[in-house]
């Protein structure tokens, strides 16, 4: 589904990324690690087609994104870290706002799913400025799902979000990765084994792990923390 190919990206003399590879499959959740500074926001503006790589390629569904830009990018649903909401919208106005964009045939049945899944009901109809930080986390991850895409990238997904909903986000990314790949970048450690079956750590912009939570876990290190630390330090 997702084949990242050596890709390198400098700012100037600063080197964000260094020759990253790693591939994605439909039925993964990829957990993508690092400490702040690391590269991993610039990796997925990469591949999501908002930075274009200085090297190498980054190949969605069998085609170059730089080669197929828009049929690739409708093949991506993107969470960042700062969803771009508009404040004095509804989460139902605003998911008809992102339908109109994406050119969404029937954009009721896909709202009222996404509000659905996302437990919205009870907001949808009031403005998204009025909202907890859980709430419009939930919406900024509808948002990115309103046209059900095969390849998700999610940026902290459950950020600001009580127990019971990070269970129930955690429940549907499970329930999603069966038709779906899926990448979540978290700060979250504990949640890796909880809902990834592979894992990817960079450091320096630079791979420093990738296998499954289990084979981490083997690593150096009690906890999930000290093996981290072990790894970018």
């Amino acid at each position: 589904m997702l084949q990242v190919n050596d890709i390198s990206k400098n700012f100037g003399d600063f080197k964000a990324i260094n020759d990253l590879s790693f591939e994605v499959k439909v039925g993964d959740v990829m957990g993508f690690l690092g400490p702040n500074g690391a590269g991993k926001t610039t990796s997925m503006r990469v591949i999501t087609g908002y930075l274009k790589s200085d090297k190498g390629s980054v190949v969605i569904n069998n085609k170059n994104i730089d080669e197929d830009p828009i049929f690739t990018k409708s093949m991506i649903g993107y969470l960042p870290e700062v969803v771009p909401l508009y404040l004095d919208l509804s989460p139902y106005l605003y998911l008809d706002y992102v339908c109109q964009v994406r050119e969404i045939k029937n954009p009721k049945t896909a709202i009222k799913k996404a509000i659905s899944d996302l437990q919205l009901e009870e907001v949808k109809d009031v403005p998204i400025e009025t909202l907890s930080k859980g709430f419009k986390r939930r919406v900024g991850i509808a948002q990115a799902l309103i046209h059900n895409p095969k390849l998700l990238i999610l940026d902290e997904p459950t950020d600001g979000l009580d127990p019971l909903q990070k269970f129930e986000v955690r429940k549907l990314i499970t329930k999603l990765s069966k038709t779906k790949a899926i990448i979540i970048s978290t700060h979250i450690l504990d949640e890796v084994p909880e809902v990834c079956n592979k894992c990817l750590i960079i450091n320096n912009g630079e791979k420093v792990f990738e296998g499954t939570p289990t084979q981490l876990k083997k690593k150096v290190g009690k906890t999930l923390d000290e093996k981290f630390r072990k790894l970018v330090k």
